[in-house]
């Protein structure tokens, strides 16, 4: 959650401040970001459960992709954040401590589980207002096969698609219907989503479902001992309000286009947090920032070189006096194409002029850059791209190309880090060997042979 302003001397500062919006470089406002999303300091040297858990509840969310052509997306944007750590931590906070729970939220993704009751109430409200039409109509058309579906698995215990037969009768009827003949995968996947049942587990990338009260039993710590009821959900209101300050809270600083997308709250942030005062997410947005100020949550900021008004979290003045002080970003890492620092493709291109590029499902011919490239953050900048793939038969790291930003020079602090992060990288995947087949500027390709 954010945290207002504490003691009498930050009021008193934050009062000078509110007469006038605070002035912040480019530089500093993305000091700020990686500050909150836990990129600006070194790696935490402790890096266990309550560690991993740590960097996820900051977050908020972390999105899961089953893309695996270097690792999956979630263990990587822990990776960025924590270096080399046991990625197994990640599955022990689902399945067995249950600290954390899968649904959507900015997509599939992994959340604490202490906010489970705000995205209970989506799961509730869908039948309200008709969020998932599709699924809803399916449901209704399919009651036989819901049934049979929760049957077996309130009979049999936790169970993933692979455990239900396959019908030989029926065959996909169409190359994008990914739920194939197998009606139980749709059913699963359609009661997960409509929260009668919960994620329990993961083998290797399959869900492994059970029923959501099974699961939610097992959680009780996080809960303190009461496990959240559908007759205390929050409200349309108090749901928005909790994800704006997460929001606020994970990124440091927003302005107003940012806000709805880190949770994906465009619907709840118009029906409940203006009151019928706005008709678009932005003016919405403006308004429950407008909010935030009037509650010492944040501070209306001004960023050089954004048309934008800015407001900046007050739990994070001190990463801005910090910087202020002298002390500068000096980590250089790689970042998953979901990392949540740039899932939101304006924000990266406003606040560090970085264009977003991901061209998994984009034929080789037409590819700019390559299937599956990690971003490089060296030094509080994005400076480039790291086409890579894990070749795990061969034990190696395998980097087809490297693309250094525009007016980027491959000197010898950035020519160093990259390789530490490409060794750091091929250590936590437990790959023996780097190889970089290219690079652009060619240089670097040459530099960076020498250090692997």
């Amino acid at each position: 959650m954010v945290k207002s302003i504490s003691t009498h001397q930050d009021v008193a500062e934050s009062k000078d401040m509110l007469g006038q919006p605070l002035q912040l470089s480019l530089d500093e406002a993305r000091g700020v970001m990686l500050a909150a999303q836990g990129l600006f300091d070194p790696p935490p040297t402790t890096k266990d459960l309550n560690t991993v858990q740590a960097i996820i509840d900051q977050l908020g969310v972390v999105q899961v992709d089953t893309i695996n052509v270097v690792m999956r997306s979630q263990y990587l944007v822990l990776w960025s954040r924590l270096g080399v750590y046991d990625a197994g931590l990640l599955d022990t906070l689902l399945s067995i401590r249950r600290a954390v729970f899968e649904y959507w939220s900015h997509a599939a993704s992994i959340i604490p589980m202490q906010d489970y009751p705000y995205y209970r109430a989506d799961m509730v409200r869908a039948y309200e207002h008709h969020l998932w039409t599709n699924i809803l109509d399916w449901l209704r058309r399919n009651p036989e096969v819901v049934k049979e579906t929760l049957d077996r698995i309130r009979d049999s215990g936790p169970m993933a698609s692979a455990d239900f037969e396959s019908p030989r009768e029926r065959q996909p009827t169409a190359p994008w219907e990914w739920y194939g003949p197998k009606e139980s995968r749709r059913a699963l996947h359609t009661l997960w989503t409509t929260g009668h049942l919960m994620i329990s587990s993961r083998r290797g990338s399959q869900k492994v479902y059970d029923l959501r009260e099974r699961v939610l039993a097992e959680a009780t710590e996080i809960f303190d001992g009461v496990l959240p009821t559908d007759d205390a959900l929050p409200s349309l209101q108090q749901q928005a309000l909790h994800f704006i300050e997460r929001s606020v809270s994970a990124l440091g600083i927003v302005t107003p286009s940012w806000l709805w997308d880190y949770f994906r709250v465009r619907q709840q942030l118009q029906a409940a947090a203006v009151g019928g005062r706005a008709t678009t997410p932005r003016a919405a947005a403006r308004i429950a920032l407008d909010g935030l100020i009037e509650r010492g949550m944040v501070l209306p900021v001004s960023i050089s070189g954004l048309n934008e008004p800015a407001y900046l979290a007050t739990e994070r003045l001190p990463d801005l006096a910090r910087q202020r002080a002298g002390k500068e970003p000096r980590r250089t890492t790689l970042l998953s194409p979901f990392d949540n620092l740039l899932w939101h493709r304006s924000r990266a291109l406003d606040l560090f002029h970085y264009e977003v590029c991901f061209e998994a499902y984009v034929v080789p011919e037409k590819r700019r850059y390559g299937y599956y490239c990690l971003a490089i953050l060296h030094h509080g900048n994005i400076v480039g791209r790291v086409d890579a793939k894990a070749v795990r038969n061969q034990r190696v790291l395998l980097v087809h190309a490297i693309f250094l930003e525009p007016g980027i020079r491959p000197n010898d602090t950035l020519t160093r880090g990259i390789a530490q992060s490409l060794r750091e990288l091929a250590g936590f995947l437990k790959l023996e060997t780097v190889q970089v087949e290219r690079s652009e500027p060619a240089s670097l390709a040459v530099r960076l042979h020498r250090l692997l």
